[in-house]
């Protein structure tokens, strides 16, 4: 399998951020990425590619079909703002909005410092507020970005003469909590939903699904989550889902009920207009998430892709935060559970991305992304 990596996906590496009321090391770090890579290395099953080169000239071209440019612009610049304002260690809004505090004809927003400001944007562009911006963070999620296009590219490149081979996008930040204009839960690019607009407008792809089986529902890569309150109007764009009403876009996603971002994927979450019936949550009770209930959720997924028949490539966002040891999750699966996963999802028999989200027991990381990514790689031999 081609394993598609780059190094300035380390780059965002945030001290901190604050989970559950404590402040905690970030979780989200680059040594996830380090040790799935080492483990991957070890096997000859697995051949390292660098991002194309060719990119950087239209790179954000592709990155705009998704996000707004207003978006991008704020993650360019909102942390040498905030180093201009004083601060140098990494932005995390501290102080916000209240529609309570403002009056009529009050102070213009414009001219707020950025310590400020990142505290008036929080509930417009992002979705958790432990999420960290530093100095190198949009580096690290544009690289990521790229890695996702060249890894597209290529299964796109390869998949008439192998046509059910996967490729592998080992990137961060992660991306499937990312929206349009909205940051959160450790993403700032959705980079599934990158590569889903990159195939379906610039490969002549009529369709394609999306599996997610990170613990987390990817309220990213099918919503646009809308905050009607604290005085917030959303712009259409804001408004908008990525793929909600999109029916070249299937989404399917087995998460946990009840968990971050708790107010998205539950099963009546079916899409809307033209993109309805192309929406399928499968929210699962966190004591209850087992290997066999989670692979029999997984076959159900798949039978809903394999059903649709006419998916051309399946992006899986690959998240192994559902070990029964991850630090912030709390499914039950064992590591013996994800040769099973990838053998199912090989079963589809679709030219297959898998791209990089979750996962947090370090000790256990790099093992259990091999044994998925294996299991695929077997069952298509």
């Amino acid at each position: 399998m081609k394993v598609y990596y780059g190094p300035e996906c380390l780059c965002h590496d945030p001290p901190h951020e604050i989970l559950s009321g404590r402040l905690v090391p970030y979780l989200e770090s680059p040594r996830r990425l380090e040790l799935v890579k080492n483990t991957l290395s070890r096997s000859s099953s697995f051949v390292f590619l660098s991002p194309e080169q060719d990119w950087p000239h239209n790179l954000l071209s592709y990155v705009l079909a998704v996000h707004t440019e207003e978006y991008v612009d704020h993650l360019k610049t909102i942390y040498d703002d905030w180093v201009v304002d004083g601060v140098q260690v990494a932005v995390l809004p501290e102080t916000f909005l209240h529609h309570r505090l403002r009056a009529p004809n009050s102070l213009d927003l414009s001219n707020l410092s950025p310590i400020a400001r990142a505290g008036e944007e929080a509930l417009s562009v992002h979705l958790r507020l432990h999420i960290a911006h530093q100095d190198h963070t949009f580096q690290a999620a544009i690289a990521a970005a790229q890695v996702v296009l060249t890894a597209a590219r290529a299964l796109a490149d390869d998949h008439l003469a192998i046509p059910d081979r996967g490729t592998f996008a080992l990137v961060r930040p992660p991306g499937h909590h990312a929206q349009d204009a909205l940051c959160g839960g450790y993403c700032f690019l959705n980079n599934v939903a990158i590569a889903a607009k990159y195939l379906l407008q610039h490969r002549g792809c009529g369709s394609v699904a999306i599996l997610d089986i990170d613990y987390h529902h990817g309220n990213g890569s099918r919503w646009m989550f809308r905050l009607p309150f604290c005085g917030y109007e959303p712009t259409r764009e804001s408004a908008q889902q990525i793929f909600y009403e999109e029916p070249r876009v299937l989404y399917v996603s087995l998460h946990a009920a009840d968990d971050y971002p708790y107010f998205t994927g539950s099963a009546g979450e079916r899409g809307a207009g033209p993109g309805f019936g192309f929406n399928h949550n499968f929210p699962l009770a966190q004591k209850d998430a087992t290997d066999d209930v989670y692979c029999g959720t997984l076959q159900q997924a798949a039978d809903i892709i394999r059903q649709s028949g006419e998916i051309e490539y399946l992006i899986v966002s690959l998240g192994v935060d559902t070990y029964q040891e991850d630090p912030i999750c709390g499914f039950l699966l064992t590591q013996r559970c994800y040769p099973r996963i990838g053998e199912i999802i090989a079963s589809l028999g679709k030219p297959t991305l898998f791209v990089m989200e979750g996962g947090y027991h370090l000790e256990t990381l790099g093992d259990n992304v091999a044994s998925v990514l294996l299991g695929f790689e077997q069952a298509v031999v």
